[in-house]
C-alpha cells in the first residue's frame, strides 16, 4: 500500500505537448527580443532629439541671475 499522503506521479509528456511547450518558449523569447528592440528604439529616439535642442531652449542658463 501507498502512504497516506503519497500523490500520484504524473504521465509523462507526450510528443504533442513537449512540441507545444517548445513553441511557447520560442514565442516568448521572440516577444521579449521585440520589446527589448522597441525600447532600445525609444530611446534612441529620446536622445536623438535632445540632442537637437539647444542650451537656450531648455531654460538652463550658465549665469546666475
Amino acid at each position: 500500500m501507498g502512504s497516506l499522503f503519497s500523490k500520484p506521479k504524473a504521465p509523462e509528456p507526450t510528443a504533442a505537448q513537449k512540441k507545444a511547450e517548445a513553441a511557447s518558449l520560442a514565442e516568448s523569447e521572440r516577444l521579449d527580443k521585440e520589446v527589448a528592440a522597441r525600447k532600445a528604439a525609444t530611446a534612441r529616439k529620446r536622445r536623438g532629439r535632445a540632442s537637437l535642442i539647444s542650451g537656450e531652449e531648455t531654460g538652463i542658463k550658465s549665469t546666475l541671475g
